[in-house]
């Protein structure tokens, strides 16, 4: 991703871009909201998904600035009616990020289309997928139910999914309004999950991809309360696996 690009639909973001936004969100979160990091090394080589709460739209921002990589080695998926369908969102936001499209009704065709853009962003640049398995962001805070499509993302790009909690975004800017309002927040990385396939039987396909998504959401639910250190054996223990009986 050395210049603007698109493919498919998907937008990325220049290099120069990309940079003066990391740049930007490194100072943010030193100097205006202070950012504390649990679990960063529970990341594992790239590629790889982040799985994490919506709240906020820094959320992704946290994210990408907690992981301490380069942001150009991160894609988010984006709904599309809010960030494509907008030219002055579109416009703005292309020139910092790179976001793939993403139907939040989750129809069959868009989430497939949306899944061979990140299959070929993964193997295109062996970078690292951001995913909201809410599908959009809470008006209050709260965890909403997690979305049946995020399992298919978790089960056919066969990258480890690494279930994240962000805690404290929505008091610094939640749904609705323009300007951040100091304060701190907190990233919780938890262990990377990997999910096996098997394409050859839709049935046993669909029941993994929803054990995959009850399986995230327990897991990120369980990271929104820091374990006390008699729990960190028992719910950071090795690398989760779900395979196909």
């Amino acid at each position: 991703m050395t210049g603007p690009g698109k493919a498919e639909g998907m937008f990325l973001a220049p290099a120069t871009g990309g940079a003066m936004f990391q740049a930007f969100c490194r100072g943010f979160f030193l100097c205006y909201c202070r950012l504390t990091v649990e679990g960063q090394q529970h990341l594992p080589a790239s590629p790889f998904i982040l799985c994490s709460n919506h709240t906020s739209h820094i959320d992704s921002a946290v994210l990408m600035t907690a992981s301490g990589l380069p942001f150009s080695t991160f894609a988010m998926l984006g709904a599309s009616d809010y960030f494509f369908d907008s030219r002055r969102v579109k416009f703005v936001v292309s020139r910092f990020m790179n976001v793939i499209p993403i139907d939040r009704h989750a129809q069959h065709n868009s989430l497939r289309r949306s899944l061979a853009m990140c299959d070929k962003f993964l193997r295109r640049t062996r970078g690292n997928l951001i995913l909201y398995p809410e599908g959009t962001r809470s008006n209050r805070g709260e965890m909403q139910a997690f979305k049946k499509g995020a399992g298919l993302f978790a089960v056919e790009l066969g990258v480890p999914v690494v279930p994240a909690y962000i805690d404290g975004a929505h008091n610094i800017l939640a749904k609705g309004k323009l300007m951040p309002r100091p304060g701190t927040v907190t990233v919780r990385f938890g262990e990377p999950l990997r999910f096996a396939s098997n394409p050859s039987d839709p049935q046993l396909g669909r029941g993994l991809r929803k054990a995959a998504v009850e399986l995230l959401e327990q897991r990120i639910r369980g990271l929104s309360q820091k374990p006390s250190a008699e729990d960190c054996g028992e719910l950071m223990r090795g690398p989760a696996r779900v395979h196909e009986r």
